[in-house]
């Protein structure tokens, strides 16, 4: 794996980024070990990292952009980044799998020659990284899922997807965070509040926990 790009992202901001041809897990242990030595390291308003780059907001009136520079250089320089440096969470997420819950899991062990069984127990036997949050509050980018399980989304999204629904689009996994359209195939749902906005946190997940799915 090579070092990241830097670039300037607008007046108040700095783009870090590693080349990658899909998803990689190294790359996404860089991004978030790099994330919390910037958060150590403090002067940011903001670190935002993603699947294979991040982005470190700063207040331009107080920090110079070649001096946001030379900071992310710098913890850039201090060693290999590694999986462990963050101050990540293992968090479990209780599922119920198929039915009403899942109405898509039989259809895709059908599809890929598999019981249900064993594709509860294939997505629910690694452990998943929380890459990025959106599109709606609290919805959980994950990780990648074992290759047995990538399936395309739906062709035509559903008008609701209810909120704490697990599903899997293309290579990775996810948690909805409220009710939505969507177009994920739909294995499972939690009770677990994803967001709450009467909460403090509201998030019950951040970028850089990791996710273990328990069956119930």
């Amino acid at each position: 794996m090579s070092g990241p790009n830097l670039r300037e992202y607008g007046d108040h901001a700095v783009l870090v980024e590693w080349e990658a041809d899909g998803y990689d897990a190294d790359v996404g242990d860089a991004v978030h070990a790099l994330a919390a030595r910037l958060r150590r390291k403090g002067g940011f308003t903001e670190v935002m990292p993603g699947y294979d780059s991040l982005v470190a907001a700063f207040d331009a009136a107080r920090l110079d952009q070649s001096v946001a520079l030379e900071r992310i250089r710098d913890a850039l320089s201090r060693g290999p980044l590694k999986a462990d440096e963050g101050d990540s969470r293992l968090i479990e997420i209780p599922v119920a799998y198929g039915g009403a819950d899942g109405p898509d899991l039989d259809a895709m062990a059908e599809r890929i020659g598999r019981s249900a069984d064993e594709v509860i127990a294939l997505h629910s036997g690694r452990d998943y990284r929380v890459c990025m949050m959106g599109f709606i509050p609290g919805f959980a980018f994950l990780s990648d899922v074992d290759p047995v399980l990538r399936h395309p989304r739906h062709e035509t999204p559903r008008a609701k997807v209810p909120a704490g629904s697990v599903g899997i689009a293309n290579w990775q996994t996810g948690i909805y965070g409220l009710e939505s359209p969507g177009g994920w195939q739909i294995i499972g749902r939690t009770d677990a509040l994803m967001f709450d906005a009467d909460r403090d946190p509201p998030f019950l997940v951040e970028t850089g926990d990791r996710i273990r799915f328990v069956p119930r």
